[in-house]
């Protein structure tokens, strides 16, 4: 796809926020306490000059009724743990009625530096791309992956199976038709019972289901989900270049609240 029609491209960037306590039995990092309104208003701010400099739309999502109620319109199970992730999932359903491609980020994504139209374009028009990286058996994703492909008789090679983060993720219309995500999903937990089902993380679901319908994921560019899990790692990153730094973890979100207390970090 040349420049020229990945500018073509009817994309946006979709974040959503609701308080975690809201949902029964979910984990709730201490760091999720202290996003304020001032955090929120900071981070929207440069998820807006993040769509400005792809050139995109961008819509946050902050009203719990309205994320919530999503479950029934989609008849999808509520298990309180896998809630909150399964939202993404849910709002993708709703705006592919108006995108083409959509480009998911985490509330505690934070951009730094201005992409080059290459990078714009990689960004921009992949049907299926998600930072990965080889997954080690011993690891709870690949148990589980594992474990669900024997229960629905999904053929498993032990090197298909990836660790995968969803912090950043981008997707076409095609390309969500194709893992028919929602349909997957149900089957899923309809066919479970309610305690590995209420155990299977978004991450686990994802890489199910992309093998499921045996849709092939790229495997997205560092630059656009550069790990900070720890202050080392935030440290070590090159921020003079463009790159989207995503605090994972409980230990990032840590260091993401001391940024936010100092005026002249990359939230400012």
């Amino acid at each position: 796809m040349t420049m020229t029609q990945a500018a073509l491209v009817n994309h946006t960037f979709l974040t959503y926020f609701i308080p975690w306590d809201q949902f029964k039995g979910t984990y709730n990092p201490t760091i999720y306490n202290s996003y304020t309104e001032k955090y929120i208003e900071l981070t929207k701010n440069k998820h807006s000059q993040l769509s400005a400099d792809f050139e995109t739309d961008y819509h946050f999502i902050n009203d719990a009724e309205y994320c919530i109620s999503l479950f029934e319109k989609y008849n999808l199970k509520r298990f309180g743990a896998n809630d909150l992730f399964n939202i993404k999932f849910l709002l993708l359903e709703e705006y592919f009625e108006k995108y083409d491609a959509i480009t998911y980020i985490d509330f505690d994504v934070v951009q730094v530096g201005t992409p080059t139209r290459d990078q714009i374009e990689n960004l921009k028009t992949h049907e299926c791309a998600i930072r990965h990286t080889p997954s080690n058996p011993e690891y709870l994703i690949h148990k589980n992956v594992k474990r669900l492909c024997e229960f629905f008789d999904v053929p498993y090679i032990q090197e298909d199976v990836f660790t995968n983060n969803n912090g950043v993720f981008t997707i076409s219309k095609e390309g969500w038709k194709k893992l028919d995500y929602l349909n997957s999903l149900r089957k899923i937990y309809n066919h479970l019972d309610e305690q590995f089902s209420s155990e299977l993380c978004d991450e686990s679901l994802f890489n199910f289901i992309r093998l499921l319908s045996q849709v092939p994921v790229i495997n997205l560019d560092e630059q656009f989900n550069s790990f900070a899990r720890s202050r080392e790692e935030y440290i070590r990153l090159d921020k003079n270049d463009f790159r989207m730094i995503h605090f994972s973890k409980d230990t990032g979100k840590q260091v993401l609240n001391e940024l936010l207390f100092d005026p002249n970090s990359i939230l400012y």
